[in-house]
């Protein structure tokens, strides 16, 4: 259950840092800041709790959940010792990433945290999902929000770089989804479902 709390520590503490703003200029800052700080503790916590995988399974901790069952599509998490790292390594870039916009950071400051958290929360679904429906829901979930960081605090030419990452992102998008579409319908005429990240 650990790992989900990741993933909704994040997006719960994004759609805070955008309400609080509304209070307070500079609350979504703290905002951000205490709900990497969460996570990044949760991590440690795992790193030096789960430090060899459960007994007759290759992950160090995992989670399913049935979702869609007549699609073959679960909420499936399992962190191993690579996504661990990962993580510890996304986190700590997200707490820098806080810390370095305190004062950059000036106009928008709830959206512009609202974004960094929905993306890392997105990152986090990456590195975590072992269904492919899942893998994909959380790949978007990552992109949208990226598109307005750069679109609105990117550099001098930010529309442009937005408007390639979203038509770069787009079309690579349909390509996974087709992929991944494909794998269901010919693989065994659907009998593994979405999932099989992990087999």
């Amino acid at each position: 259950m650990i790992l989900v709390w990741l993933i909704v520590i994040l997006m719960a503490g994004g759609v805070l840092a955008w309400i609080s703003g509304k209070v307070n200029r500079a609350l979504p800052r703290w905002v951000a800041l205490g709900s990497l700080m969460a996570v990044f503790g949760m991590t440690l916590y795992l790193w030096l709790n789960h430090p060899t995988p459960m007994l007759g399974s290759p992950w160090l901790i995992q989670f399913d959940q049935p979702w869609i069952p007549q699609w073959g599509i679960s909420f499936s998490l399992a962190l191993d010792g690579l996504s661990l790292i990962l993580l510890l390594l996304t986190f700590f870039l997200g707490l820098l990433s806080v810390l370095i916009s305190w004062r950059e950071i000036q106009s928008k400051v709830a959206f512009f945290h609202f974004n960094l958290l929905w993306v890392l929360a997105g990152i986090t679904g990456v590195f975590l999902t072992m269904d492919l429906f899942l893998f994909y829901f959380f790949w978007e979930v990552m992109l949208i929000p990226m598109y307005f960081l750069i679109g609105i605090w990117g550099g001098p030419r930010r529309l442009y770089a937005a408007i390639k990452f979203f038509l770069y992102t787009l079309l690579g998008s349909v390509l996974m989804l087709l992929g991944i579409l494909g794998l269901f319908f010919f693989n065994a005429g659907g009998l593994l479902g979405w999932g099989g990240l992990g087999n």
